[in-house]
């Protein structure tokens, strides 16, 4: 992917329930200019597991998995850092 130019961010805590609601919800709009960040704070569900499995199919979703729980806050922070758009 060349830089995109626009980065939705999310920001995740143990939702496996729902991230996969979301991301169906976000995947249809995304086009080659827009990459998808997920940043898991963390997670001690299986957050990863379903959102990696996106990730292998859709090469605009990048998912990052923090070592330690930072907050929303630190972890929206880190999301923006991340971003590439």
């Amino acid at each position: 992917m060349l830089r995109p130019l626009l980065s939705i961010c999310i920001a995740t805590y143990n939702r496996a329930s729902h991230i996969g609601e979301t991301l169906d919800s976000i995947i249809p709009q995304l086009n080659d200019d827009v990459e998808l960040l997920v940043v898991d704070g963390a997670s001690t569900d299986n957050t990863e597991d379903v959102v990696r499995k996106y990730s292998e199919k859709e090469y605009r979703i990048r998912y990052v998995r923090l070592s330690y729980k930072g907050g929303v806050d630190q972890d929206y922070d880190k999301s923006v850092e991340l971003a590439r758009g």
